[in-house]
């Protein structure tokens, strides 16, 4: 019997959270990928190491969401629940939302484990000496369709707060399904955030302003391009084993690839332009024709995001949450 065709979407920041507490202890198996943990966490110099955090009993904001600590628990969780979901499923392709961009290199084999650690741990920290943040909101209403007020306002909010001057930069940094993150200065966020009605979607009320998280995907992080190119030249980058869907929203293929474009697009173009996660979804439907569309965890994250494409494009008739949910056709585990 064959395994279903998956095209599997690795998360990014916000995916470790108190619910993810020991993720990577459950899916931790013996194989490259812990023998790269356990040296992440020998070259620990303070404070806990990898395991030791997601080991802890209660959750400490100021340790988990750190930008290195938050990143690497990301990356080895997704990772090793990589390698159990591969014994489910056919991944036919893999793509990431943002952070998720970096594990989704190594997920595809496009750099080995360590090389991916690398990558995840330089980034977080240059990355983390960028002043300004992120806001994320939505323009979906509660059925998971366009929300034209919504959206007007938005774009108002964005028009109205770059109006008054660079020191009040804001612009699109993840285009994320029917939810959209801003990337911008501390002032540019305040603006936003000021000019933005509070609504209700399910549990949650945007927009929210993402705790310890930078206006990455924005022209503001020129100086850390600058840096990544200098700092990771080395890195062992290699054509992917399994095709890599980018956040344009194309297919870099195991057989066709240029590893010298998928570093420039990654060191330089998602650093600094808009992360379009919604056209990876986009690309792994009309592409590949999955029979799951697979969100990694940590966390669930994705689902959502990845559910808005399904029903703005109405891949397999799916129009509406109860038949989207009904076919199964997005799976967190």
């Amino acid at each position: 019997m064959s395994l279903p065709r998956v095209v599997l979407f690795c998360p990014g920041r916000g995916a470790y959270g108190r619910a993810e507490l020991g993720f990577i202890g459950d899916h931790r198996r013996p194989g490259p990928v812990a023998d790269v943990l356990q040296v992440a966490d020998s070259l620990r110099e303070s404070g806990e190491t990898i395991t030791e955090l997601d080991a802890l009993e209660r959750f400490r904001p100021g340790l988990h969401l750190d930008g290195v600590n938050a990143a690497e628990l990301i990356y080895f969780g997704t990772m090793f629940h990589a390698e159990h979901l591969r014994e489910r499923y056919d991944i036919v392709a893999v793509a990431g939302n943002s952070l998720g961009w970096y594990t989704a290199l190594a997920a595809s084999g496009a750099v080995d484990p360590g090389e991916g650690w690398k990558l995840v741990q330089s980034m977080a920290q240059l990355q983390g000496e960028v002043r300004g943040g992120q806001v994320l909101t939505t323009v979906v209403d509660e059925d998971w369709w366009p929300d034209p007020e919504a959206r007007a306002e938005l774009d108002q909010a964005l028009a109205a707060t770059n109006a008054k001057g660079e020191e009040y930069f804001i612009a699109p940094s993840i285009y994320l399904g029917g939810h959209e993150v801003l990337g911008g200065t501390d002032k540019g966020v305040a603006h936003l955030l000021e000019n933005l009605t509070k609504r209700k979607l399910g549990k949650r009320e945007y927009p929210i302003q993402l705790a310890g998280n930078g206006p990455f995907h924005t022209p503001l992080c020129q100086a850390t391009s600058e840096a990544a190119k200098d700092r990771l030249a080395d890195l062992r980058l290699r054509r992917p084993q399994t095709h890599l869907i980018d956040g344009l929203g194309r297919v870099h293929s195991p057989w066709s690839s240029s590893p010298s474009d998928i570093l420039d697009y990654t060191l330089s173009t998602q650093v600094l332009r808009t992360f379009d996660f919604t056209a990876c979804v986009r690309t792994a439907l009309r592409e590949f024709n999955p029979d799951v569309l697979l969100c990694a965890g940590p966390g669930s994250s994705l689902r959502a995001p990845v559910g808005h494409v399904v029903l703005a494009e109405g891949f397999r008739g799916v129009r509406d949450q109860q038949g989207l949910f009904a076919a199964e056709l997005v799976a967190v585990n």
